[in-house]
């Protein structure tokens, strides 16, 4: 596994920074809450900005290093092209390679089925039976 979330880039990355409204994993989605804050990315299979939150690499963090409520946290938004670490929620759905992906509600990605898609699955993961969220590698779209 590597020690980043984004992969590869096709340009050049956009960092931004404000504080977690929440727990936060590196290699979560996010979005904006009302008082500017990041959370979790919590519309389900919808189209949205697509922001991830990264390793907190001016503190030595790494991609297993969470960000607790108020810390701040770096994230970038991802173009057509990018390959990062995601998550897939416990319980999903197996995923393939090649599988077309939607945001999930809970900061991660699903196998799509609303049509919806912002990636697809470089890589198979089946966490249909796991007690806690795994990391998947994806390209957006």
């Amino acid at each position: 596994m590597s020690n980043t979330i984004v992969l590869n880039s096709v340009g050049t990355l956009h960092l931004k920074e404000a504080p977690a409204n929440g727990a936060i994993s590196p290699g979560d989605f996010l979005s904006r809450a009302t008082d500017g804050d990041f959370q979790r990315q919590a519309t389900a299979s919808i189209n949205g900005p697509k922001l991830i939150a990264v390793e907190n690499d001016l503190v030595a963090g790494t991609i297993t290093d969470d960000y607790a409520t108020g810390d701040n946290v770096r994230a970038t938004y991802l173009k057509s092209g990018d390959e990062v670490y995601a998550f897939v929620a416990a319980s999903a759905a197996a995923i393939v390679i090649g599988d077309v992906l939607e945001f999930d509600g809970v900061g991660g990605v699903k196998k799509g089925a609303s049509g919806v898609t912002v990636a697809t699955a470089l890589e198979a993961v089946d966490n249909s039976g796991g007690g806690a969220k795994a990391r998947i590698r994806i390209e957006l779209i």
